[in-house]
Protein backbone atom coordinates (compact mmCIF):
# COMPACT_ATOMS: atom_id res chain seq x y z
CA UNK A 1 0.00 0.00 0.00
CA UNK A 2 1.51 3.67 -0.78
CA UNK A 3 1.88 6.21 1.57
CA UNK A 4 -0.63 8.80 1.03
CA UNK A 5 1.04 12.38 0.90
CA UNK A 6 0.05 14.76 3.82
CA UNK A 7 -1.80 17.67 2.92
CA UNK A 8 0.72 19.89 4.74
CA UNK A 9 3.22 18.64 2.11
CA UNK A 10 5.52 21.48 0.24
CA UNK A 11 3.84 24.51 3.33
CA UNK A 12 6.34 26.24 4.99
CA UNK A 13 5.55 28.90 7.62
CA UNK A 14 6.88 32.27 7.07
CA UNK A 15 9.51 31.62 9.25
CA UNK A 16 10.87 28.40 8.01
CA UNK A 17 10.84 30.08 4.43
CA UNK A 18 12.78 33.01 5.51
CA UNK A 19 15.49 30.36 7.17
CA UNK A 20 15.82 28.47 4.24
CA UNK A 21 16.07 31.24 1.46
CA UNK A 22 17.80 33.55 3.12
CA UNK A 23 15.22 36.44 3.20
CA UNK A 24 13.55 38.68 5.82
CA UNK A 25 10.18 37.39 6.95
CA UNK A 26 9.00 41.14 5.87
CA UNK A 27 10.07 40.41 2.55
CA UNK A 28 7.37 37.98 2.28
CA UNK A 29 5.21 40.05 4.26
CA UNK A 30 5.59 42.56 1.60
CA UNK A 31 5.23 40.07 -1.55
CA UNK A 32 2.05 39.20 -0.41
CA UNK A 33 0.68 42.57 -0.51
CA UNK A 34 2.09 43.69 -3.69
CA UNK A 35 0.41 40.76 -5.17
CA UNK A 36 3.94 38.43 -5.58
CA UNK A 37 2.58 35.90 -3.15
CA UNK A 38 -1.15 35.17 -3.91
CA UNK A 39 -3.76 34.60 -0.69
CA UNK A 40 -5.76 31.50 -1.17
CA UNK A 41 -3.30 30.30 -3.89
CA UNK A 42 0.62 30.07 -2.74
CA UNK A 43 0.11 31.31 0.67
CA UNK A 44 -3.01 31.88 3.75
CA UNK A 45 -2.79 33.12 7.07
CA UNK A 46 -4.12 31.35 9.91
CA UNK A 47 -4.52 33.39 12.71
CA UNK A 48 -1.37 35.30 12.95
CA UNK A 49 0.51 33.17 11.00
CA UNK A 50 1.49 32.41 7.71
CA UNK A 51 2.11 29.59 5.26
CA UNK A 52 3.63 29.61 1.49
CA UNK A 53 4.08 26.71 -0.42
CA UNK A 54 7.78 25.82 -1.40
CA UNK A 55 6.53 25.59 -4.92
CA UNK A 56 5.82 29.64 -4.87
CA UNK A 57 8.61 30.20 -3.52
CA UNK A 58 10.64 28.74 -5.65
CA UNK A 59 8.79 30.31 -8.21
CA UNK A 60 9.64 33.91 -6.74
CA UNK A 61 13.14 32.93 -5.08
CA UNK A 62 15.05 29.96 -6.63
CA UNK A 63 16.06 27.43 -5.14
CA UNK A 64 16.25 27.63 -1.28
CA UNK A 65 19.92 28.72 -0.42
CA UNK A 66 20.34 26.71 2.68
CA UNK A 67 22.08 23.44 2.84
CA UNK A 68 24.49 24.75 -0.29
Amino acid sequence: MAASQSPFEGLLSFGEATSLWGLNESTLRKAVAYGKLIPDIDCKKFGKQWVVTKAAMIREYGEPKAGE
